[in-house]
């Protein structure tokens, strides 16, 4: 919860910055500075929650996921001729490897960047909403991370047949 009112602060002050370098000069100094402090908590929070998140067991198993206690379950299929609402909605069906590398994308593009364009000092409405499109962007990719590292007992099911 706290990462992300962090996130939408920042993002919202992002935008604002840009905003007021366009329409209220006087203003973009407070809304930069802002920006400047809600990003930094922000990618400090969700580096900490990647972490808390790396270092998670999951407790859910395939006899779980299916309330079945025998210890040796076999799937053969997904009990469908194609796929289904829970393949579809709840599997990204993207590999290990992709939800690597868009990791330190979305670090990048929402955090990194951002900050560097806000710490440049030029408060241009340009620049600033640069700094805003990169930082949605990365956000974008941050919540599509965080849904799709999620590990839905229902996925332990479908995932070898999907």
């Amino acid at each position: 919860m706290v990462n992300y009112t962090l996130l939408g602060g920042a993002s919202g002050f992002t935008l604002a910055a840009a905003f007021s370098a366009w329409r209220a000069p006087d203003l973009t100094q407070f809304f930069v500075g802002w920006s400047i402090v809600l990003t930094a908590l922000g990618c400090a929070s969700r580096v900490a929650s990647l972490i808390r998140n790396h270092r998670l067991k999951p407790k859910s198993t395939l006899q779980t996921a299916i309330g079945i206690k025998h210890p040796h379950i076999v799937q053969r299929s997904q009990g469908a001729m194609g796929g289904s609402f829970n393949t579809r909605e709840f599997f990204h069906g993207k590999s290990a490897a992709f939800l690597r590398a868009i990791k330190p994308v979305f670090m990048l593009l929402a955090f990194v960047i951002p900050l560097a364009l806000l710490a440049l000092g030029k408060f241009t409405p340009a620049l600033l909403g640069v700094a805003f499109i990169l930082q949605y962007i990365g956000l974008l990719a941050e919540r599509w991370f965080f849904f799709a590292q999620a590990n839905h007992p229902q996925n332990l099911y479908y995932q070898n047949i999907s």
